[in-house]
């Protein structure tokens, strides 16, 4: 039986991590498809990857055209008007806050301020739209589409599949690819990016992490209908499951300098945008269980900052123990690369910590994972006009707890003793709702590779050999 063949276009390190990294690979090619891989990240970066796949993978390099003014231009006035329409939806003001007003330099700020201005005049969504379908009218004739459908007759794929919807760079690949009568998916990469308007490709099919997603897709793009949005889960938590990937603690601790007869809790850190006093964040921590010498708190900065900001606590406080990611750093954001080994990482500070402290953090639905709480900090250590926690938790996605005792608050610095060690004394008693707010976020009940498979083997039955579906639709 002739293999199907899909190609994976990967533009960032995020999509290695997330699906190269996962069983999907190997489940596919089990399943008899052939394997190819568009991307531009670093040679040396995609041989650590092979490494991992052990299965054929054919590699191409995926050539980025840019944008014209005119086309960036709508796309910012859409992604304004967006946001805009989604605020008077939504009752929430702070959705605006996703449109970033710093711009670094005097003719950015005029280009800013026009978009702004244009978008402010799109009322209704059938005007979003038409400027949003002008973009794509704009690529017509461009070098771009001819070199893609050259690229894509000869690898002559029977499904594309987009590891995450956020690069614009990927809109003429997507066009190319229907010309070509080519079937794209796109997966959804963060759980809160549909209300962000960050969805600036469209694809034939969306893999959305649940069903509160795929109802957040089709209110913020009522353009895509039901049947195209396919509730996958997301296989960055698929190695959660995976119990050989756990190091014992006593190995563990050898490896960072940490105390196994002491409780261990995480301070995970955000980027200078998401959280700029950080810093003092972590030193407020440090502070608070300098009188419990029995707890010691692991540090891991965000993957795509150094831990620069944090050296003076690190150097004032012995209670905290720096555990950085591992990761590959690229010259820019996308080309930021982790490697497996950041992944089981990952997965062993939330085994072997028994709660983390953040500011909003992703990280408090990994702790979800092994049904620890996790531990917001609701306070501002210092006024700042352009910053405030009082806006940062009324972000549209935190609506997702609503009901819901998820997590831990922390409303004071004078709270963050207590609060800890209420989390590691008595887990069961706090954030009781963890576990119904992972399962809101994510579809848990099979590995996200499953689902992924599933979902293609429907897409195209005929490519699937029958002992494969036997043994891979578990």
């Amino acid at each position: 039986m002739k293999r199907r063949k899909i190609l994976f276009a990967v533009p960032d390190g995020i999509g290695i991590r997330n699906y190269l990294y996962s069983d999907i690979i190997s489940y596919l090619h089990g399943a008899g498809f052939e394997i190819c891989l568009m991307h531009s990240l670093d040679p040396e970066l995609i041989q650590l990857v092979n490494s991992r796949l052990e299965v054929p993978v054919q590699q191409l390099e995926f050539k980025t055209f840019p944008e014209s003014k005119v086309q960036t231009f709508f796309r910012e006035a859409t992604t304004f008007a967006r946001l805009k329409s989604s605020v008077a939806r939504k009752c929430n003001p702070t959705l605006l806050n996703n449109w970033s007003r710093r711009k670094s330099s005097w003719s950015k700020r005029v280009f800013y301020f026009f978009t702004e201005l244009f978008g402010n005049r799109l009322k209704t969504y059938e005007s979003i739209r038409f400027f949003e379908s002008e973009i794509e009218r704009h690529w017509t004739g461009n070098p771009a589409i001819a070199h893609y459908r050259k690229v894509l007759r000869e690898v002559n794929p029977d499904l594309i599949f987009i590891t995450h919807q956020r690069v614009p760079t990927l809109i003429p690949f997507c066009l190319a690819a229907s010309l070509e009568k080519i079937k794209t998916i796109s997966a959804i990469f963060s759980w809160d990016n549909i209300p962000k308007a960050r969805l600036p490709i469209r694809t034939d099919f969306y893999a959305v992490w649940s069903d509160y997603m795929k109802a957040e897709v089709l209110d913020y793009y009522p353009e895509i209908s039901p049947e195209r949005i396919f509730v996958t889960g997301t296989p960055q938590f698929d190695f959660y499951s995976k119990e050989d990937l756990i190091i014992p603690r006593e190995s563990f601790a050898r490896k960072y300098g940490l105390d196994t007869d002491k409780k261990w809790v995480l301070f995970s850190g955000d980027d200078v945008m998401t959280s700029p006093h950080d810093p003092e964040y972590l030193r407020d921590v440090a502070e608070a269980l300098t009188s419990k010498p029995e707890i010691q708190i692991l540090f891991r900065q965000v993957p795509v900052t150094s831990a620069e900001r944090y050296q003076n606590v690190l150097d004032e406080y012995p209670n905290v123990i720096h555990v950085p990611p591992l990761w590959k750093k690229g010259a820019f954001w996308t080309s930021f690369f982790p490697l497996f080994e950041d992944v089981q990482l990952l997965m062993n500070l939330c085994h072997h910590c028994e709660t983390v402290l953040n500011i909003g953090s992703t990280m408090a639905l990994d702790f979800a994972f092994f049904d620890k709480p996790g531990i917001f900090l609701k306070y501002d250590t210092v006024p700042d006009p352009n910053w405030s926690t009082s806006v940062v938790y009324q972000f549209q996605h935190f609506r997702s707890m609503e009901q819901l005792d998820a997590v831990l608050s922390v409303g004071s610095k004078e709270e963050i003793l207590d609060k800890v060690s209420l989390a590691i004394m008595s887990p069961g008693l706090v954030a009781v709702d963890r576990s119904k707010w992972k399962d809101r976020i994510v579809k848990t009940d099979q590995p996200a590779a499953i689902e992924l498979l599933n979902l293609i083997q429907r897409l195209f039955p005929a490519s699937v050999h029958p002992d494969a579906l036997e043994k891979k639709s578990l």
